[in-house]
């Protein structure tokens, strides 16, 4: 969990529709984003009567900044799939929501000269681009990253062009064929490993939980390293109500695995760690 973190009103700075259904809302607090690492998150709550009365997890999926390259708040991306989404979709320039936040741990920046290979299926890009430009101030080419973009169809891909303008190498795979190879994030994932050296590849995950759980058993088969960042309906962020209980394996256990929550040991994961039946 983060060391310190912040429970305030946050104006909306900007809400901006980037594909069908697929949001990005800036918040404007410079203070909160300065501190926010990637793959942390924020429980985010509306405000206002009628509002959603619990607040909804979302993690950074990247900063704001003013023309002196001064961080001015942070972006959150999200799929409009309910109530609480779909009143956060419209608010405009000026609004506020209470925010909580930054929660929870962060990637690891991987090592240079690693191949890393990002595994994004669906709305599970929203963690990437923060983690991106954070690797790549911290000495990682750009060159080394590899983006595995798996979505339903060409319309629901967003912020490719973003990925392709840091100079990463962005791979396609949809259900309908209509762009890159017909098939999963798994499937393009596999093609891309290929059969080299699984000590030069390291894997970040961030995906519906069918999808993680084959990533998981994918690096162990293969001996390679991999984090996966999990999704969760938590109702606190803060490890209070434990409604975010995931199981890890723990050989120290009876029964070989555990009950972590993924707001305070998470939401980012070592794929080794992950148990799936």
């Amino acid at each position: 969990m983060a060391d310190r973190f912040a429970k305030i009103s946050v104006p909306v700075l900007a809400n901006e529709k980037v594909a069908p259904e697929h949001y990005v809302t800036t918040l404007g607090d410079g203070e909160i984003g300065r501190r926010t690492r990637p793959g942390q998150f924020y429980q985010v709550r509306l405000k206002g009567h009628g509002a959603p009365f619990l607040p909804r997890p979302f993690s950074i999926f990247d900063w704001s900044s003013d023309a002196l390259g001064e961080v001015t708040g942070f972006k959150i991306l999200y799929r409009v799939v309910g109530r609480g989404t779909a009143a956060l979709s419209m608010l405009a320039p000026g609004d506020e929501v209470a925010v909580t936040g930054p929660l929870g741990n962060t990637f690891s920046i991987p090592e240079p000269g690693k191949r890393v290979i990002l595994a994004a299926g669906g709305i599970g890009i929203a963690p990437f681009m923060a983690f991106v430009r954070a690797s790549i101030d911290k000495g990682v080419s750009p060159k080394d990253i590899e983006l595995a973009y798996g979505a339903r169809t060409r319309s629901l891909v967003v912020a490719a062009d973003a990925f392709a303008a840091l100079g990463v190498d962005v791979g396609f795979a949809t259900d309908d064929g209509t762009l890159g190879m017909r098939g999963t994030t798994l499937d393009l994932l596999r093609e891309r490993i290929g059969a080299g050296d699984a000590d030069e590849v390291v894997i970040y995950a961030s995906g519906p939980t069918p999808m993680l759980e084959a990533v998981a058993l994918l690096c162990r088969e293969r001996g390679i390293a991999g984090e996966l960042t999990l999704e969760a309906r938590m109702v606190c962020g803060i490890a209070v109500c434990n409604s975010c209980a995931i199981r890890v394996i723990s050989p120290e256990d009876p029964g070989g695995w555990e009950y972590k929550l993924v707001c305070r040991d998470g939401p980012v994961f070592s794929a080794k760690s992950l148990y799936v039946e």
